[in-house]
């Protein structure tokens, strides 16, 4: 039995906890959220900030541990490499490359210098001068260098509302800059996969589908499998995969890659080095019979994990659509939700996770941490998972005190 530790405990992780267990090791679960669903199913848990290198340290001599790992999440990747490094054990990136992923202001300057398309850009403080920006093109967005899950992250009509919005921002950073960049009208697409020795694998191209407002974007609400822009961009998009991977000297382990599809073709919007935080240790394995959770623990471990069927996968997104759909709620306290058991017993839904429980108030829908949970439904062609999605959510319930239903279904739940 060895000792793992895992930075995270909240819905992402749960799936890496419970496989770790299942494979006859013990699991010690960190996070600052004392209550978070990992922690109840992992064997210690230890509070911590997940991306505190120091915090995470002094628990993993603490319990002696044999291996650290993280998935779900960006920013832990640092964590995970900075420990290991120390501690001598493995870790799938080095200190330098795990920097370079998690910090946007160094992943944008490598894009820059490797000629990689992605969206014109700034660094400021908080003292710049409008005419510092005047190069870029208005609206904007503001990002901060080094946070996840679209926190802090504004679309502005002119960049004289950077000066109502950059404290906003910072205050999910450890660092004193921010990132400014031209707003790109697009579609979203995320790139899954997995780098074997400096070869990549490619395992699932989905669509990213998201709620838009005035001021909040980004916030993922399904992803669709397969993705309608393979068609026109399928070459471009393998290549820029691989050409990323070699710019960041991404040698070993799982990428996520994210890009924009709109008038001036395809530009990255970020890249990690992480499995997905939408439930892709799930659907890859149903997809691609790819075991990407038992892969990232075997690794993580001694590096000997079995690569057969990832050698052996050549992607067809021809036999099957997936679509899982990462839903929202309206304010308001649930008095009833519908079983998970009752779903799972549909054969057209592969999976079910809740956020939320009868009793819980939802607050306002402003970045990821908000979802109210997960479904992930099938079909085998396009038609029948349009239908399959509709007859879902037809079923789900998240209701109030008034008997009314919070989930927020929006006219279309599919692209």
């Amino acid at each position: 039995m060895k000792k793992i530790l895992v930075l995270g405990a909240g819905s992402c992780q749960m799936n890496l906890i419970k496989r770790i267990k299942e494979m006859g090791h013990y699991v010690i679960a960190s996070g600052y959220n004392i209550n978070a669903p990992g922690k109840k199913i992992a064997n210690e848990c230890a509070l911590a900030d997940t991306f505190s290198y120091e915090e995470n340290l002094e628990i993993a001599k603490k319990y002696n541990i044999d291996a650290i790992v993280t998935s779900g999440t960006d920013q832990p990747v640092l964590t995970v490499s900075k420990v290991a490094k120390k501690l001598d054990l493995i870790s799938y990136l080095d200190e330098l490359t795990a920097f370079n992923v998690t910090n946007k202001k160094i992943m944008k300057k490598i894009f820059v210098e490797k000629n990689i398309k992605a969206v014109n850009f700034k660094i400021i403080k908080k003292d710049f001068k409008i005419e510092d920006l005047s190069d870029l093109k208005e609206p904007i967005v503001i990002k901060p260098l080094d946070s996840q899950g679209q926190r802090g992250i504004f679309k502005l009509k002119n960049k004289k509302e950077i000066k109502n919005y950059i404290n906003k921002t910072l205050k999910y950073s450890r660092t004193e800059e921010v990132l400014i960049e031209e707003f790109y009208e697009n579609k979203e697409l995320t790139v899954t996969g997995w780098v074997d020795n400096g070869n990549v694998t490619i395992l699932t191209v989905t669509d990213r589908v998201t709620f838009e407002s005035e001021l909040n974007i980004g916030i993922c609400k399904s992803h669709e499998y397969p993705s309608i822009h393979l068609k026109k961009y399928r070459h471009e998009i393998f290549d820029i995969t691989k050409k990323i991977c070699d710019a960041f000297k991404i040698k070993e382990g799982p990428i996520y890659f994210q890009y924009l599809v709109g008038d001036d073709g395809i530009l990255v919007n970020e890249i990690a080095c992480r499995i997905g935080g939408a439930y892709e240790d799930i659907s890859i394995p149903y997809i691609t019979e790819v075991d990407i959770l038992k892969m990232l623990v075997e690794g993580s471990l001694n590096k000997n994990y079995n690569k057969e069927t990832l050698r052996n996968y050549k992607y067809d997104d021809t036999k099957m659509c997936l679509s899982t759909q990462l839903f929202f709620c309206k304010k308001g306290k649930i008095s009833y939700v519908t079983e998970k058991e009752e779903l799972l017993k549909k054969d057209y839904i592969l999976d079910v996770g809740y956020n939320y429980k009868v009793g819980d108030t939802v607050i306002e829908k402003e970045n990821a941490s908000q979802r109210a949970g997960y479904v992930i439904i099938k079909g085998q062609n396009e038609e029948e998972i349009k239908d399959n999605i509709e007859k879902t959510f037809d079923i789900m319930k998240f209701e109030n005190e008034k008997c009314e239903n919070m989930i927020i279904r929006g006219e279309r739940w599919y692209r």
